[in-house]
Order: C-alpha cells, then sequence, then structure tokens
C-alpha cells in the first residue's frame, strides 16, 4: 500500500473519531436541558390537573349558588357577579396554558442554537489542531522515509 493510502485512512478514521466525540460532547451538554424540559413539562401537567380540579369544584359551587338564583333576585345578582368572575379567572388561565405551550418550543429552539453555537466556535479550533497534527506527523513520516533512503 501507498503511504497516501494509508495517511488518508488514518485521516478518515481520526476525523470519524473527532466526529463522534464531538456528538458526545453535545448530546452532554444538552442532557440537563431536555431533563429539565421534561421536569417542567410535568410541573405544568400538575398545574393543569390542579387547575381542573378546583375548576370542577368551582363549578359545583356555582351550581349550588344557582338553584338558590330561583329564591331571591339579590342574590341572584351576586352570584351572576361571582360567575364572571370565574370566567375570567378561567380566561387568564387559558392564556397562561395558551402562553407556555407557545413558547415551549422557543425555549428548546435557543437551546439548539446555543450549542450550535458553541460547536460552530469550537470546531474551527479542533480543525487547525487537527491539520496541525496531521501536517506535522506527515512532515516527521517524509523525514523518516527520506532517513531510510539515505542509507
Amino acid at each position: 500500500m501507498e503511504l497516501g493510502y494509508i495517511l488518508s485512512l488514518v485521516i478518515l478514521a481520526v476525523s470519524l473519531v473527532v466526529l463522534i466525540v464531538m456528538g458526545f460532547m453535545a448530546m452532554k451538554k444538552m442532557k440537563p436541558t431536555l431533563n429539565k424540559l421534561d421536569e417542567t413539562q410535568k410541573v405544568v401537567e400538575d398545574h393543569i390537573d390542579h387547575f381542573t380540579k378546583e375548576a370542577k369544584v368551582m363549578q359545583d359551587k356555582v351550581d349550588q349558588i344557582m338553584a338558590r338564583v330561583d329564591q331571591t333576585k339579590v342574590v341572584a345578582e351576586t352570584n351572576v357577579q361571582r360567575f364572571d368572575e370565574l370566567a375570567d379567572y378561567a380566561s387568564s388561565l387559558s392564556t397562561s396554558l395558551m402562553y407556555l405551550k407557545e413558547h415551549g418550543p422557543d425555549y428548546s429552539k435557543e437551546i439548539a442554537e446555543n450549542t450550535y453555537h458553541e460547536l460552530k466556535t469550537d470546531g474551527p479550533k479542533l480543525a487547525k489542531t487537527f491539520n496541525m497534527a496531521v501536517k506535522k506527523t506527515v512532515d516527521k513520516q517524509k523525514a523518516r522515509h527520506q532517513k531510510n533512503h539515505t542509507l
């Protein structure tokens, strides 16, 4: 086999190792963020369950108040005001949940962009170091090859 062929195989193997190592480093940096994202999703689901139960309890109370509406007009007006407040609260809750739903992907996108930026800035440094190492290795091989032919 020719020296150039062997060198190209070595360069290919080293570049594959570098790519694999960079992939593992990226996953290692992203793993805590993904875990936090899962934890945040569980917390949001717990809040949704909590507010759903609260809404059911409030709805039961509204039903009782509506039964009393027939008794007096004054009580009915008070109960209607409370129902409006409940509707505002539910609307506010819905808005908050929609906000969380809409901005979740933005947070993930920012994490991905930060990882991409780190790879973009660290990648050229690694490539420069790799090129320098390959060049020195080639120079040593040339020098060794020339010594063997001179003897």
